[in-house]
């Protein structure tokens, strides 16, 4: 072994003291699962201490050991918080492990969980956002991340800066459907609430994304719920059906363009133009013939 960390913990001094407690299957296990050694051996002295309720520092150190080995094991993360609030230790020291297993791991549910449990006790998350965004900048539709986002965003009040957030990350990649939710949850919830005037720039916003991705369904969807939001109609926004007559015009046949539309003008009972709408998509969505088939009966 090249260090003392690499030791079994049956071959470490400072564990002489403890029996380790292998794991019961049994008497006759149907398919046992072959855990490595070292795991094995970590979790028999994890088995021990936790019949002990020891919070010692070497059980922070076995704890540590075991996660590394398996980031999603839940009930040692659990101990391992416990054992932290439990001796006082140094939180911020603690986010640095968090921080290196969430770079290891990033979708590992547990280690958010974990690192929200921290904040939470230490109060402070001024540093959670940036951490964040690092986190984003490996896998910018994280879920983990982003809701985690929304959990500091909310709880310690950072909403000043998270719009422009969601347009850096939109800037970067228009089809980031995450970053879509985020910005809608922002106005949604932010205590500075929206006004007309917001709603009618989310609007513009949303179609002028639209045109460097039409066939991208995130700004359509988004451009839908931020019209309901402000309590609209698409109809209430000229600019929308300029917007879907032009990209259709253009002979791209684009179906969120279409549907839009659509419903646009079922809205105002133009018969004719739904039926004409219905029969292009019929023709240029496939997957959903039937849907547009049953539209154009539907219209009356």
């Amino acid at each position: 072994m090249s260090n003392d960390s690499e030791k079994p913990f049956s071959a470490r001094p400072e564990w002489a003291d403890v029996t380790p407690v292998s794991q019961d299957d049994g008497p006759s296990p149907l398919v046992p699962i072959a855990y490595s050694s070292a795991y094995s051996d970590a979790m028999s002295y994890f088995r021990a201490i936790l019949q002990t309720n020891e919070y010692s520092p070497r059980v922070l150190d076995l704890t540590a050991h075991i996660i590394r080995l398996n980031p999603s094991h839940y009930s040692v993360w659990k101990y391992r918080q416990d054992a932290v609030i439990a001796r006082d230790a140094d939180l911020l020291k603690e986010l640095e492990f968090v921080e290196e297993m969430a770079e290891d791991q990033p979708k590992s549910y547990q280690t958010w969980h974990y690192r929200q449990a921290i904040i939470r006790k230490l109060g402070d998350a001024s540093r959670e956002v940036e951490f964040i965004n690092r986190m984003l900048h490996i896998d910018s539709k994280n879920y983990h991340a982003w809701s985690y986002r929304q959990w500091v965003i909310s709880t310690f009040d950072l909403w000043d800066g998270e719009m422009a957030d969601t347009n850096r990350f939109l800037d970067m990649d228009v089809r980031n459907n995450s970053a879509w939710n985020q910005r809608y949850w922002v106005l949604k919830n932010r205590p500075s609430g929206f006004t007309d005037e917001d709603i009618a720039a989310e609007v513009k916003y949303a179609l002028e994304m639209i045109y460097l991705a039409p066939r991208n369904e995130s700004p359509w969807a988004y451009l839908r719920g931020i019209v309901a939001l402000g309590g609209k109609t698409l109809d209430d926004f000229p600019s929308v059906e300029e917007t879907c007559k032009d990209l259709s015009d253009k002979g791209q046949s684009i179906p969120h363009a279409l549907a839009m539309l659509l419903d646009m003008k079922v809205a105002v009972k133009d018969v004719d133009e739904c039926r004409r709408i219905c029969a292009i998509l019929e023709e240029n969505d496939p997957i959903r013939q039937k849907y547009w088939k049953y539209r154009a009966e539907s219209v009356k």
